[in-house]
C-alpha cells in the first residue's frame, strides 16, 4: 500500500518537497504501526526515489538524456533492468528491516 502510493508519488512530485509534505503525514502513522522511524525514512526514500527515474515524469531521467544528449526511448530499454534492481532491493528493506537497520543497532546499542 504505502510503498505503491510512495513511488506513484515520487514520479509526480519532487523528492524534497514529497518528504517535507509526506513525511510528517506518514511518519506518525507508522510509528503508530510499530515501524522504526530510520526503517520508514529508508523505504520513504527509496520509493520517492525510484519514481524519480521512471516515466512519465522522472526528472532524473529526462535530465540524464539531456546530459547525455541521448533520446529517451533509447534509454529506457536500458533502464528497465536498473529498476528491477531497486525494486528487488526495495523489497527487501521493505520486508526484511534487520539488513536495513542491522549496522545502526551494533554501532548505536
Amino acid at each position: 500500500g504505502v510503498n505503491a502510493a510512495l513511488f506513484v508519488i515520487g514520479m509526480f512530485i519532487e523528492t524534497s518537497a514529497a518528504i517535507i509534505v509526506l513525511g510528517p503525514i506518514l511518519a506518525p502513522v507508522a510509528m503508530h504501526f510499530g515501524v522504526d522511524p530510520v526503517h520508514f525514512g529508508l523505504i520513504m526514500v527509496v520509493n520517492l526515489a525510484l519514481g524519480m527515474i521512471t516515466p512519465p515524469f522522472g526528472v532524473n531521467l529526462f535530465a540524464a538524456c539531456t546530459v547525455a544528449k541521448i533520446p529517451l526511448e533509447q534509454i529506457i530499454k536500458h533502464l528497465i533492468p536498473f529498476v528491477l534492481v531497486v525494486l528487488a532491493c526495495l523489497m527487501i528493506i521493505t520486508y526484511v528491516p534487520e539488513l536495513s537497520l542491522g549496522l545502526r543497532d551494533l554501532v548505536f546499542k
